[in-house]
């Protein structure tokens, strides 16, 4: 049986209530999970920088060119992304505080990657296909926190699809596409340095040997030539403002990591791909062998050879200049998402059908296991499963979060409401299976988000140890890592002078972070423990704040390093 290739049901002659529910669907998704919870890794790092550059701001000073967290400058980070991320961070710190305003821009940045990705695929199919993209992209990315946590990646992310986006205007508005690629080059070149600039940049130069867009040459080299200027001077002014700090930064193979890598990165992605990327792979590979075999046109047409380009140069990139994360792995989503979008029309009923029964029955059973797991925490029911998942958040005792059950609660009937029975077809799988993700992420942020932050936040730890805190005293900090260096000065606005080895401290009292067997605890009796801490969920690492002995210490002057407290 030949392969349907069609595209209906057309977006075209959609219904303008199915349009405002499918676009509500995606706004309820963005909007959940900003608030309500304290920054877990890696996202201090990221809110330190931000932090230094928003005070530099704030009080006139200069030395803002370089990133730096608790005064310590990250050769290896980028500071241009939080340039661009202040004027929606001071905008929405009005009403919010610092962490959760800064997640906003992330959300910001998420929006504008799944509206530039349907927009491709609208130009692309001529109108038939728009909220399809939209809806393949929240069923991937929808259960994962990367889009409501702040950091340079979500933006990588929005300038591939802006990038994709752009490639799909080339036919019929050469100077859109132009201004639209330029963007997307400085937006990933802004997050993530020469990284990001050949994430975007490479697969422009290698769609100008394409055939199907050999025709677009200039516009493809217009838009380079552009951007690179534009990422040239920001470069040149970085180098001449702060001379140390740019040499530090190019001495640091400018952010990559060419060289140390801990795993054999290929394997590593094309691992995470097969759940960071479900349901989106398997349809975009159905969707290419089709077009190999000579249906829909064959393969050799923009919306096929633009998203395999874009993935393939993505994927060489992120194995060549990254030590393998998963968070990488964004990266390669943009043109699975639009390769997916054209190929959800030719599924056959039994592959859609599978999809949409299991994102009802398993992720609709997590729903409810989410809601078993509140009541054990808050209602001690049932006993069993409560006793075990205390033993997981030690020391809890939240409120009861009656506001989450009446989001749970109308959550649940809006899905009940959407996966009732209808004309089944292959989009009616895909928005299912979005809607079943929307329903099981609003739901774990409204019933489970106080105790997921009770074990994972820095917050009490370092609070209680302010109370033990020298006065107007310097405080050498060993093995204390960025991440708990940011959150300390951003929780209680103190800074530590961090050193490698207990022969550089020069300050009468030491904070040590230690894990479990490793490094040994400070020797006494040159150094007194007066202060110890850990995290609720973590029992494996401690924080101790220790002071040297008064012969020890007699010569040293006191040096005063508290600052100004910041009321998160």
């Amino acid at each position: 049986m030949q392969p349907r290739i069609n595209h209906q049901p057309t977006d075209r002659n959609k219904a303008r209530w199915k349009s405002v529910a499918l676009f509500a669907l995606i706004g309820f998704w963005l909007l959940s999970g900003v608030i309500g919870r304290d920054p877990w890794k890696p996202e201090p790092i990221y809110l330190g920088v931000l932090q230094t550059l928003l005070e530099q701001m704030a009080s006139g000073g200069r030395e803002w060119w370089t990133p730096t967290v608790a005064g310590v400058a990250q050769d290896s980070e980028f500071i241009l992304i939080h340039w661009l991320n202040a004027p929606i961070v001071l905008l929405a710190k009005l009403l919010l505080p610092l962490h959760e305003a800064a997640r906003v821009s992330s959300v910001a940045w998420a929006a504008l990657g799944i509206a530039s990705l349907a927009l491709a695929a609208r130009r692309w199919s001529g109108g038939h296909i728009s909220f399809l993209a939209a809806i393949v992209a929240i069923g991937c990315i929808g259960l994962y926190e990367w889009a409501h946590k702040y950091g340079p990646d979500i933006a990588v992310f929005a300038a591939l699809a802006l990038a994709i986006y752009g490639t799909a205007e080339l036919a019929s508005a050469a100077r859109r596409a132009t201004a639209l690629l330029t963007a997307a080059v400085v937006i990933s070149f802004a997050a993530r340095g020469v990284m990001g600039y050949v994430l975007v940049a490479l697969p422009l130069v290698l769609l100008c040997f394409a055939p199907v867009y050999s025709m677009y040459r200039v516009a493809l080299i217009r838009a380079l030539l552009f951007a690179s200027v534009i990422c040239a001077f920001w470069l040149c002014a970085f180098a001449l403002r702060d001379p140390g700090g740019f040499a530090a930064w190019t001495e640091a193979d400018f952010g990559l990591n060419v060289t140390e890598h801990e795993r054999f990165g290929p394997t590593f992605y094309l691992g995470t791909l097969l759940w960071f990327a479900w349901p989106a792979w398997p349809v975009a590979i159905w969707l290419i062998t089709l077009r190999v075999r000579g249906f829909g046109g064959g393969w050799q047409r923009g919306e096929v050879v633009a998203p395999i380009v874009f993935f393939v140069s993505s994927f060489a990139t992120i194995s060549v200049f990254t030590d393998p994360r998963a968070i990488h792995a964004m990266y390669l989503l943009p043109p699975l998402i639009i390769l997916a979008a054209f190929g959800v029309d030719t599924l056959k009923r039994t592959w859609y059908a599978l999809i949409d029964w299991f994102g009802i029955m398993v992720l609709g059973l997590t729903a409810i296991a989410v809601v078993l797991a509140a009541s054990a925490i808050y209602f001690d029911w049932p006993p069993m499963i409560s006793q075990w998942l205390k033993g997981y958040v030690p020391g809890f005792k939240g409120t009861l979060p009656w506001p989450g059950y009446a989001v749970a609660m109308l959550a649940f009937v809006i899905w009940i409401a959407l996966i009732q029975p209808a004309h089944q077809h292959a989009r009616r799988a895909l928005i299912n299976w979005a809607g079943c993700v929307t329903f099981l992420w609003v739901v774990a942020q409204a019933l489970l988000i106080a105790p997921a932050n009770h074990i994972n936040s820095y917050r009490s730890v370092f609070t209680d140890m302010v109370a033990q805190w020298p006065a107007n005293q310097c405080v050498n900090s060993l093995e204390l890592s960025t991440a708990q260096a940011a959150m300390l000065r951003y929780y209680t606005g103190l800074v530590t002078a961090p050193v490698e080895e207990i022969s550089e401290l020069t300050c009468p009292f030491v904070l040590m972070q230690r894990y479990r067997g490793e490094p040994d605890a400070l020797p006494a009796p040159d150094f007194k423990l007066i202060a110890s801490g850990n995290r609720p969920g973590d029992n494996a690492e401690s924080f101790e704040l220790y002071a040297r002995t008064l012969s020890a210490t007699s010569a040293i002057p006191a040096i005063p390093v508290t600052e100004k407290a910041i009321t998160p």
